[in-house]
């Protein structure tokens, strides 16, 4: 299945991984998010811009050593060099690159207005449909700068009770930049890290489907699995660390499916009614 190209006069839809808080699995999510939306046929720019190059450390140590978004951002390299093409043809990174503890805060500052990063995924719509982003704890000036040229931002909630705190937050971040003109909207939150056998865990889910509209959440939730653990420590995600797939990888399916409907990404093959198993 192949999507058209992207207009290369257009940014592609821009899905911004974020959450204030921190270990909640937005890398995980951004990773397997981008492999299924990946092998649903949309051509996927997964781009890392977490100052700990949380992306390139879950996949190979190789994509620490080379080029990528800080070099760009800085006007030292090409997006076209920087990328890197994966095994499979629809999904492409964008590591962070190589970065200094001392240059942080300098990456953060060319980050925070959104200009630079903004100018970047203009360029980068001869590449993708939907470029994905994975970002760094709160709403600091990396975040900041790719929430200002999102179009669509998913935070993971982790199933405990300080998890929600976070919530309010990004609610405020985002009413504040879409009244600055930003095109943000919230795609959804999503339930991580949920233990079905503890009940506080299932209490502080049961919270959140409480308290927020359905259009705000999702059907599938992340569970806590050591199935993680085993991926990122091979450098893989979740759906490519064996044959037969583990269980958890059509979560990913179906949050992918979900999120290209709120996004209204485009379809290859558009059906508005059922289709004849035989003839």
């Amino acid at each position: 299945m192949t999507i058209p190209p992207a207009p290369t006069h257009e940014r592609p839809k821009a899905l911004a991984v974020a959450s204030q808080k921190g270990g909640v699995g937005k890398t995980t999510l951004s990773l397997n998010l981008a492999l299924a939306f990946a092998e649903g046929g949309y051509r996927v720019l997964l781009i890392d811009t977490d100052p700990q190059g949380a992306i390139g450390l879950s996949l190979s140590k190789k994509l620490t050593e080379r080029p990528g978004l800080v070099d760009c951002i800085a006007g030292e390299a090409e997006l076209e060099t920087s990328i890197v093409r994966t095994s499979l043809t629809n999904l492409l990174l964008l590591p962070l690159g190589q970065l200094a503890p001392s240059e942080t805060q300098a990456f953060g500052s060319a980050m925070a207005d959104g200009s630079r990063f903004g100018a970047l995924l203009t360029e980068a719509s001869h590449h993708c449909d939907l470029a994905l982003i994975d970002t760094p704890c709160g709403f600091g000036g990396i975040t900041l700068g790719v929430l200002r040229n999102a179009t669509h931002v998913v935070s993971p909630i982790q199933a405990e009770p300080i998890a929600l705190r976070s919530v309010d937050q990004l609610l405020e971040m985002v009413q504040s930049l879409k009244r600055q003109g930003a095109p943000l909207k919230i795609a959804g939150l999503v339930i991580s890290m949920l233990q079905r056998d503890d009940e506080r865990s299932v209490a502080s889910a049961r919270d959140v489907w409480d308290l927020f509209p359905p259009q705000l959440l999702f059907d599938a939730s992340i569970p806590r699995d050591p199935v993680f653990l085993e991926a990122t420590a091979v450098g893989v995600p979740v759906g490519m660390l064996r044959t037969p797939r583990p269980a958890v990888t059509h979560i990913f399916e179906l949050l992918a499916a979900e999120l290209a409907l709120r996004m209204q990404l485009p379809t290859a093959q558009p059906n508005d009614g059922p289709q004849a198993l035989v003839d």
